[in-house]
C-alpha cells in the first residue's frame, strides 16, 4: 500500500463501568502492537475516576463526557417489561424502560465521542470495545487521508436494519440503495464535513429513538450519512469481522480469534465457517474474542 499523509492519528473508545472498560483496553492494547498508534478513551466520569487508580491502561488520552455521568447504570439494568406477548426485542423499544433510556444515553454519548477526538486527531478509527485488532490499521486510517472523510466496511445489501423505522420518519427517510455501515470499526478524517456527519447522526439517533424505542445507532448514521451526503469509503471486510450469529444454539457470540480456527458450519455456525474463525482478520468484532487481556 502506497503510504499517505495523516497527521495524529488514534484509536478512539467509548466505554463506561468496569466490564466495557476492560474490553475497551484490551483492544487499546492490541491496536498498539502494530503502528504505534495513540489510543483515547472516552467515558463518564465515575470510570475516569477508577481508571486514575489504576498504575497501567493502554489510552494516552482520557476525556469525559459531562452528558455520560449517569451511564454506568447501564451495567445494572435490564428491561423491566415482563409480559410474555412481548418479544425481547420489544421489552428494549419501551421508551417508558429504565433501560432503554440508559441505552439511549450510552449511544448518543458514543456518538458525542466522535466530535471530541476530532478536536484532538486528525485521524480518528472509533472502535466498538468488543474488537480486538489482529494487524495495521493503516489502511483503514489512509482511507480517509484525502477525498473521504469516513471510511467502514458496509453491511451486507439486503441485511439493513430499521427499514421500516426508516420509512416512517419524514426527515430521515432514505433511498433502499443507501448504503449502511457497520458502525463497530469508523475511520473519521477531522473536517467540515465529517463534523457536521456527526452533528446529523445524533439528531437522527435522537429522533428515531422518540419515534420508535429503537435503540441501535447504525440506522441513524445511515440516515445522517444520506442527508449530509458526506463522502466515504468502504473499508474491506478483514476490518470488521462482526462474530454475531443468530442461529448459533449455543449463543449468539461467535468465538474468534486472530490464528483463527478450523471452524466448521455444522459445529460452530455459518458465520464462524465464513470468517473462517478469524484467519485474515485485521479486527475481530465479537463478543467472545479468545485472545488474552
Amino acid at each position: 500500500m502506497a503510504p499517505c499523509l495523516l497527521g495524529r492519528v488514534a484509536t478512539v473508545y467509548f466505554a463506561v463501568g468496569s466490564r466495557s472498560l476492560q474490553k475497551a483496553a484490551r483492544s487499546a492494547a492490541s491496536s498498539k502492537r502494530f503502528d504505534g498508534l495513540q489510543s483515547m478513551l472516552v467515558t463518564d466520569d465515575a470510570t475516569a475516576r477508577k481508571l486514575r487508580l489504576q498504575s497501567e491502561h493502554p489510552f494516552d488520552m482520557v476525556a469525559v463526557d459531562a452528558g455520560a455521568s449517569h451511564a454506568a447504570e447501564f451495567e445494572a439494568t435490564r428491561p423491566v417489561a415482563d409480559r410474555s406477548s412481548l418479544s425481547t426485542a420489544e421489552r428494549w423499544r419501551n421508551r417508558r424502560d429504565p433501560a432503554n433510556l440508559a441505552l439511549r444515553r450510552l449511544r448518543a454519548a458514543k456518538i458525542r465521542a466522535v466530535a471530541t477526538a476530532l478536536r484532538h486527531f486528525d485521524v480518528a478509527l472509533l472502535m466498538d470495545a468488543d474488537t480486538y485488532v489482529c494487524s495495521s490499521l493503516m489502511e483503514a486510517a489512509c482511507a480517509v487521508s484525502d477525498g473521504p472523510v469516513v471510511a467502514f466496511v458496509p453491511v451486507d445489501r439486503g441485511r439493513e436494519h430499521a427499514a421500516s423505522v426508516l420509512a416512517r420518519s419524514e426527515r430521515w427517510r432514505v433511498p433502499g440503495r443507501a448504503v449502511e455501515a457497520n458502525t463497530g470499526v469508523v475511520a473519521w478524517r477531522n473536517a467540515t464535513a465529517s463534523r457536521a456527519l456527526v452533528d446529523a447522526w445524533l439528531r437522527a439517533y435522537g429522533d428515531l429513538a422518540d419515534a420508535s424505542g429503537f435503540l441501535m445507532d447504525q440506522p441513524a448514521f445511515r440516515a445522517a450519512l444520506h442527508a449530509t451526503r458526506a463522502p466515504h469509503a468502504a473499508l474491506p471486510p478483514r476490518f470488521n469481522c462482526r462474530g454475531h450469529d443468530r442461529t448459533r444454539r449455543a449463543g449468539t457470540a461467535v468465538p474468534l480469534r486472530c490464528a483463527g480456527y478450523d471452524a466448521d458450519e455444522a459445529a460452530h455456525g455459518a458465520v464462524a465457517a465464513r470468517l473462517r474463525g478469524g484467519a485474515g482478520c485485521a479486527v475481530l468484532h465479537s463478543h467472545d474474542i479468545q485472545e488474552p487481556g
